[in-house]
C-alpha cells in the first residue's frame, strides 16, 4: 500500500526492454575498457558499486536537461560526487562514455559550495546531514540529484537507490523518483524509467 501523495507504476509487459538493453549493453563497454584483456565482457564479474555506477549512467540517459544547463554545444557533460564515497572511484568506469551526445566528465567535490556545472550529482551517505542545506542550494538548478539514502526523495532528492540482497547471496538494484523535484529542476524523466521505477513519488 503506498502512502498517500505516492503512486506505485506497473510495469507492463515489454516495457522495460529498451532500458534493461542499455543497461546490458553499456556494462559490457565499461566491463571491456576498464577489464581489457578478457576474451568477452560476459566473463566480467562487475562489482555491486560498479552497477550503480552503470545505473546512474541510465539515469542520465533517460533524463532531458535543458539548454540552458549547458555552456555550449561542445561542453562535457559532468557527473558529480558529493562528498565521501567508497563507490567513488567505480564512476571512473563512465570516462569515455557520452550522455547526449557529450563527453562525461566526473568531479568529485568535498562540499556544496564547491558545484559548479554539474549535470547529475551522487550525494554520498556522508553527506546526509548535510542535505538540507545541499538540496536548498541547489533549489534553482538543473541537476538530477542522485543517492542511495532511506528517505532521500521525502526530502526532495529526485533519484534514490534501492539495493536488494537476494535470497542467494546477490545483489540487485532499483530506485525510486520523486516526480515533483524533478520537474521543479526543470528535468524531464522517461516515461520508460518511471515504469521501472519501484516508487514514483507524484
Amino acid at each position: 500500500m503506498t502512502s498517500p501523495g505516492q503512486n506505485r507504476v506497473a510495469t507492463p509487459p515489454g516495457a522495460s526492454g529498451r532500458f534493461r538493453r542499455l543497461v546490458l549493453t553499456a556494462a559490457a563497454v565499461c566491463a571491456v575498457a576498464v577489464l581489457a584483456g578478457l576474451a568477452s565482457a560476459e566473463t566480467v564479474k562487475l562489482r555491486d558499486s560498479q552497477r550503480k555506477a552503470l545505473m546512474v549512467y541510465n539515469f542520465a540517459k533517460f533524463t532531458e536537461w535543458p539548454s540552458s544547463a549547458f555552456a555550449d554545444e561542445h561542453a562535457p557533460f559532468v557527473i558529480g560526487i558529493l562528498g565521501k564515497d567508497l563507490s567513488g572511484p567505480d564512476m571512473e568506469i563512465l570516462k569515455g562514455k557520452t550522455i547526449k551526445g557529450r563527453n562525461v566528465e566526473i568531479r568529485y567535490f568535498d562540499n556544496a559550495d564547491e558545484l559548479t556545472n554539474c549535470h547529475l550529482l551522487f550525494i554520498s551517505k556522508s553527506e546526509m546531514e548535510n542535505l538540507p542545506g545541499i538540496l536548498k542550494r541547489l533549489q534553482h538548478s538543473s541537476i538530477l540529484t542522485t543517492a542511495e539514502a532511506q528517505g532521500f526523495i521525502e526530502r526532495e532528492g529526485i533519484i534514490n537507490l534501492l539495493p536488494e540482497r537476494q535470497a542467494n547471496g546477490t545483489e540487485t538494484v532499483g530506485f525510486e523518483v520523486n516526480l515533483p523535484a524533478a520537474e521543479k529542476a526543470n528535468l524531464k524523466l522517461d516515461t520508460q524509467l518511471l515504469r521501472l521505477a519501484k516508487r514514483v513519488k507524484s
